[in-house]
Order: structure tokens, then sequence, then C-alpha cells
């Protein structure tokens, strides 16, 4: 593994491109990427392709990503001046592969949760359902769900949201309505990010950073979020990357912990990498007491095939 430079508010995007460079379904794909594909030039998905290419150099020295974040501040209209958060980041990398053809379209896929949508209002029971996706799945670490993963999965099912002020198009009225999701098809790589950021207030002051305690394996089985679980298709998930962050919301760090293969686990501080263990990894559950210490905000999940 090889380091990335930080040129002072980069450390989110750094960490990203490691989960990226990581990903073993990217791996092969991100190398058939052609300029022809995209309108413009100096594209994100150019640009990545170049510096994993770079990465997978047998040299030691870190790699420079600032083509990488020019583009990418073209795509987005983001300067990157200042640190965003590693979810804006991941967002923007992904939406930029997918906005050209065959090969790009087909990484965002890896990443491509389809899911189900009933909406009942609550005063005629009319019923909708729509088709939707998501490159993400949020995790809520406060209310009643539990504050482990394999747990929070089992009752993430039966969560049902309520949102108020609903105007129903059928009855007429101003009420309230009920949406249900079911999870459709899994792809093979899961990302899930973290509810750490609360609003307490009516503004941008009052947004405070959670670091209470949610435990995750190292392995998960994601067939209690589907509506109808593929018998053909593992539902079984192996983690193998985790964006951790410390410090508080408006000032702080981004580093990767990253499982190699075989190799096992090794964190990604910006230029510096180096082995750490799963116990490493596992102190990422919470912050404590202690605003410095890294908390997890993304995790990342493979499939596991039925061989393994």
């Amino acid at each position: 593994m090889r380091g990335l430079i930080n040129y002072g508010t980069h450390c989110s995007i750094n960490s990203i491109v490691q989960c990226l460079y990581e990903t073993r379904e990217l791996q092969d794909l991100i190398l058939c990427v052609d300029e022809r594909e995209y309108q413009a030039h100096n594209t994100v998905a150019m640009n990545l392709k170049a510096l994993i290419q770079e990465m997978k150099e047998k040299e030691r020295s870190p790699c420079d990503p600032g083509f990488l974040i020019d583009s990418m501040s073209v795509y987005s209209g983001i300067s990157f001046n200042i640190q965003e958060d590693s979810d804006l980041v991941f967002t923007c990398i992904i939406n930029a592969l997918a906005d050209g053809h065959r090969t790009g379209k087909g990484i965002r896929k890896l990443w491509d949760i389809e899911y189900e949508e009933h909406m009942r209002c609550l005063s005629c029971n009319t019923v909708r359902s729509v088709l939707k996706n998501a490159n993400t799945i949020p995790l809520s670490i406060e209310g009643t769900l539990p504050n482990e993963l394999q747990e929070y999965m089992k009752q993430y099912a039966d969560n049902t949201r309520t949102a108020c002020d609903w105007h129903c198009t059928n009855c007429h009225r101003e009420t309230q309505l009920e949406i249900m999701s079911k999870v459709v098809s899994l792809p093979p790589v899961v990302c899930m990010k973290l509810g750490r950021v609360r609003n307490i207030g009516r503004d941008t002051a009052h947004i405070v950073k959670i670091g209470t305690r949610f435990a995750f394996p190292e392995t998960v089985d994601l067939k209690y979020i589907m509506k109808e679980p593929k018998a053909s298709v593992s539902t079984i998930y192996e983690l193998y990357a985790v964006v951790a962050h410390c410090g508080t919301h408006y000032r702080g760090h981004y580093t990767a912990y990253l499982r190699c293969g075989n190799r096992g686990w090794y964190l990604a501080d910006d230029a510096q990498v180096s082995v750490c263990s799963w116990a490493d990894v596992k102190n990422t559950y919470e912050a404590g007491s202690n605003l410095y210490h890294g908390v997890a905000y993304m995790l990342m999940y493979h499939r596991k095939s039925w061989s393994n």
C-alpha cells in the first residue's frame, strides 16, 4: 500500500480513495475506463484510474491526488479548500464515474442498492409503492434501535417512519404518511453511513458530533433487510474498509482502516500507512470522552461468495 499526500484539507478524499483502491470489485473495472466514454477531458474517472494505477506501482513514496481533486472540484463545483464529509466525497466520485457510459455506470452499480418503498396515507389507507436506488445504507445510532450492526439489521426491516404535514392527493387531507422500505436487491459492495451528526438547533451553529458506541462485526448477514432473499445469491458480507473521524464536526481528521486481502488490517493516514489489528479497528466503535479518538463514520462490506 502507498500513502496519499494531503494538501491540508483533503484527508476525507484520501480516505475514500484508499477504500476504493481496496475494493477488489473495482480493480479491473477502473482499468477499463476509457476517456471516450466521457464528454469532457480531465475527468474524475480518468484521474482516479491514473491514481489507482500509480498506487499499484511498487514504490514507497506517497502518491499525489492533486489532479483527481482538481477534477472533482470542476465536476461538483466544490473547492475542497475546507474539509468535506467523507460521504459527500464518496457520492461525488461515484456520481462522476456514472456520468460516463458502460464502464463508469457499471462501477456505480457495484454499490447500487434497489429498494421498494411503500407509502400509506393514514387517513384513507391509500398505498403507493415505488422503486428507488441508493448507494449507501444510513445507520441511526440514536433512538430505540440496537447499537450493534447485526441486531440492528434484524430490526431495520421493521422500522417504520412517519412523516408529518403530508397532503394526500386521494383524500385531499393534510395528514400523515407511513413509510416502510424493503431492499429488493443488494449489490456486490455495500456502503453504510453512521449518523454521527445531529442538529440540536435551527442553524449550523448547533450541529454536534455523536460519539455514541455502535459495534460492527467483521461478517454480517443482510438477509433481514431484504424483501425476498434470493437463494442463489449470498447475503453474507465481509468488512474490508472503515472510514474514521477524530475531532469535532467542524474541525477534525479522517483516516481509513483497510483489510488488504490475507495480509490483515492497515491504517491509512494520508501519507503514512501502517500495520494495525482488528482490535484497533474495534476501537472506532465509540469516541468515549475523547473527541480526538477516531470513531467510525463509514463502513464498506463486500459480498462473501458461497465458496468462502
